[in-house]
């Protein structure tokens, strides 16, 4: 079982190793995106380490705000790459540098092996209870983002700025981070190339990352073979929290009993013993 890991990543230099060296295996390879905003003394201190592995990419850096389109750009340059590159690889993993597995190579190969080719994905159909409002708001109003700062225009049905949702789909949302079969990976590709509308429309939707793919797939002939499961441990402490919360020693037993093949999100500055607990469990 092929995998190519697409890994974004921005900060930690040290734990994006480890992430990537845990992983590591004759059946992996790794598509990096380093958001450039991160420092070429951070960015070399993850680059230095893996250059001695030929299944390690670095791609093109571009910078990623959170909430901005930015995300989307650096996991679609992940799928090109991988697909460019000539690999089987029979599933694609979006990941970020604070996530962290919790089984060990051979148990992830072999669960997606028995998969029967399907994608791992969490998915809701708009509007939702999930999100506030139903997560309408998210597609309807148009988000500009100048760096950092975000800026809303909010419809106005007389003058007629509601926008509307390209090409007739039903649109999707969920977490940001998936298992992708390859079919489902390859199909993605396409509909980008063919659809460059459907691009430029997420450039202005709200946290696109958790939309952008759920909508292509379940619209999509491959909408059945898509499992409703993103197969991550997550936190979210509060109700109203719009990030997940860090993990750490408290959480330990409870992620490592959860079944799930990853976690995030963590951060070995507020807990460095966590990663070192997970990985005597693997190896134990």
């Amino acid at each position: 079982m092929n995998i190519a890991y697409i890994v974004s990543a921005y900060k930690n230099p040290d734990q994006v190793v480890r992430l990537i060296r845990r992983l590591d295996g004759e059946h992996a390879q790794f598509l990096v995106h380093v958001d450039k905003k991160t420092s070429d003394d951070e960015y070399g201190r993850i680059r230095r380490p893996l250059s001695e592995l030929p299944n390690v990419r670095f791609l093109e850096r571009h910078d990623c705000y959170w909430g901005g389109f930015g995300h989307v750009r650096a996991t679609l340059k992940g799928i090109e790459g991988a697909l460019d590159s000539g690999s089987d690889f029979d599933y694609a993993v979006l990941l970020t540098g604070q996530d962290y597995p919790l089984a060990t190579s051979a148990r992830i190969g072999k669960f997606l092996q028995s998969s029967g080719g399907r994608s791992f994905m969490a998915y809701f159909a708009l509007p939702t209870d999930e999100w506030e409002g139903g997560g309408r708001d998210r597609i309807e109003r148009w988000y500009v983002r100048l760096r950092s700062r975000r800026y809303v225009i909010a419809p106005r049905p007389r003058i007629g700025v509601r926008r509307r949702f390209p090409l007739g789909l039903q649109p999707f949302g969920g977490s940001a981070y998936w298992c992708l079969s390859r079919r489902s990976v390859e199909y993605v590709n396409r509909f980008v190339r063919r659809n460059p509308s459907f691009v430029r429309f997420f450039r202005h939707v709200d946290v696109p990352d958790e939309l952008f793919f759920q909508t292509i797939l379940m619209n999509s002939p491959l909408a059945e073979t898509v499992v409703n499961d993103d197969l991550r441990y997550v936190e979210w402490r509060e109700w109203n929290d719009s990030r997940p919360a860090a993990l750490g020693k408290p959480d330990f037993a409870k992620m490592m009993s959860s079944g799930k093949l990853f976690a995030r999100k963590f951060d070995v500055e507020e807990d460095a013993e966590i990663l070192d607990l997970i990985d005597a469990a693997l190896e134990g």
